[in-house]
């Protein structure tokens, strides 16, 4: 059953990074090439942050990748870093951008109705901002353009690659927006993106709308490579989970098969009728047996079980030697079993009393003897005799 759980575990984890493989992705845009359609905006009129990597390689004048428009341009968002807008208002930050074409880097803009700040931030550094409109939010029921400005010009296209577009529902802070930075592009891999419940718009989501022109789909080599380590690190971990439930369970059977030849060597030495009744009297039924317990039974009967030898053992003999042989701590009551209760008390029985605990009786400490362990040893011993 172990070995099935761990197994089923391992597949579960292969669907599992089967279905997120479309996270590793990214977008190759060939001029004039676009993605187009109308998102819920909703939930995005008050706080926004859109955050992307990138890959430029300087197709265009005004390689936009973000545009979105509602009866007018309300967010862009250029490639080389001019015409960084909102509600018609710009930045133009190209000459802070000292990141080489063709390399990737982290872009992010944010913004909300309370701060009334946009902020434009290049691999988690803040390259620029502006204060908006009091009282202005974004308009819903508009159009998003994903690697082309709206409109026709091939001016404004793209033409790059372009990974893990994301827009959340919030104005990422500037230590957010570090964080993500700095923990690569890859960061979905390795450890969860702490604002996922923020997204309203994912990249994986963008991956499965229709696209306009040539755009190519590709895995991102360094990326599948993490995913390969994550894989491998998750495989060790199951394996060495794995390694250790088995030696669990391989010291679990040692000790099983250790007190199994314990409860062998115990039946052994049960090779005669011994009187486990005795413990259904009030001095030891519920209590746990102690070393006291066992001494008492060991030497109690010493210099005094041949002397009854003859004597019918009745009721009115046994109160009489309790109350005469107080002193002594007798357990008297275990004659009261039915092994000498009104039989005539004979040298087998005086033998019997002084040597039945050899060899056994430590084995009992620490035992609570309830009814049930009583029965069970009175059935051990009687299917230990019939096998003699």
């Amino acid at each position: 059953m172990l070995l099935f759980l761990s197994i089923a575990v391992i597949l579960l984890a292969s669907v599992e990074a089967a279905d997120d493989l479309s996270k590793l992705k990214s977008l190759t845009f060939s001029p004039n090439s676009f993605i187009q359609f109308s998102p819920d905006w909703s939930s995005l009129t008050h706080a926004i942050s859109v955050c992307a990597w990138i890959k430029d390689v300087g197709f265009s004048t005004y390689r936009t990748f973000f545009y979105y428009h509602a009866s007018g341009t309300e967010m862009t968002i250029l490639a080389e870093g001019s015409h960084i807008g909102i509600f018609g208002s710009y930045m133009h930050k190209q000459s802070s951008i000292t990141v080489p074409k063709g390399t990737w880097h982290h872009v992010c803009a944010t913004w909300s109705y309370n701060s009334r700040t946009h902020r434009y931030y290049v691999n988690g550094v803040l390259l620029g901002s502006q204060t908006t409109a009091s009282g202005r939010t974004f308009r819903t029921g508009g159009s998003l353009l994903v690697g082309k400005w709206y409109g026709t010009s091939s001016n404004h296209d793209f033409a790059g690659e372009m990974a893990y577009l994301n827009v959340y529902r919030k104005e990422l802070s500037s230590s957010e927006v570090a964080s993500m930075a700095n923990a690569g592009m890859c960061l979905n891999i390795a450890a969860v993106d702490q604002n996922e419940d923020y997204k309203v718009i994912k990249w994986e989501d963008i991956l499965k709308k229709t696209r306009t022109g040539s755009i190519a789909a590709n895995y991102v080599g360094k990326c599948m490579d993490a995913r390969i380590e994550e894989a491998e690190r998750k495989q060790n971990s199951t394996a060495e989970e794995l390694r250790v439930a088995l030696a669990e369970k391989e010291e679990l059977s040692t000790r099983l098969n250790s007190t199994q030849i314990e409860l062998t060597e115990l039946l052994s030495s049960l090779n005669r009728t011994w009187d486990w009744d005795v413990f259904l009297t009030d001095q030891f039924l519920n209590e746990t047996f102690t070393t006291e317990h066992s001494l008492l039974l060991r030497s109690s009967w010493d210099g005094i079980a041949d002397k009854l030898v003859g004597i019918r053992i009745t009721e009115e003999f046994l109160t009489l030697s309790a109350h005469i042989d107080k002193d002594e701590d007798r357990p008297w009551t275990m004659l009261y079993s039915e092994n000498y209760f009104n039989e005539i008390f004979t040298k087998d029985m005086a033998a019997r009393l002084t040597s039945i605990w050899d060899g056994i009786s430590e084995k009992l400490v620490g035992i609570t003897l309830t009814k049930e362990i009583i029965e069970l040893l009175n059935h051990v011993t009687d299917k230990t005799n019939c096998g003699k």
